[in-house]
């Protein structure tokens, strides 16, 4: 894994995987639970069709890029800055193997 790589790698994010539970009423009960901590580089993500759609309650998307790790599937999601990060698209880098790129949306 090359330095540069792992310079770009700057934000703190929390890891948390959805669980399985169900309410008294049987719909999913919401809760996660706790499975790491990484170091990502997040940047902002602005898909074309937003823009064109004139969209102004699509929720924030990002771009996490983070070291590859087992787990990490759409119902992962990471907390970052106070902000929960559902987990929408994953991505392993094809110029590097050891990496994978997320697509996120914030959640409110």
């Amino acid at each position: 894994m090359s330095s540069e790589f792992l310079g770009m790698l700057r934000e703190r994010v929390t890891i948390e995987h959805r669980l399985g539970n169900r309410d008294a009423l049987g719909g999913a009960s919401g809760r996660y639970a706790y499975d790491g901590a990484a170091w990502v580089a997040v940047s902002p993500l602005i898909p074309a069709d937003l823009i064109a759609a004139d969209s102004l309650s699509a929720m924030p998307r990002w771009q996490v890029t983070m070291r590859k790790r087992e787990g990490i599937d759409l119902r992962t999601r990471l907390v970052w800055r106070g902000r929960f990060l559902g987990v929408r698209n994953i991505v392993s880098d094809p110029r590097d193997a050891s990496r994978m790129v997320l697509t996120c949306e914030e959640a409110r």
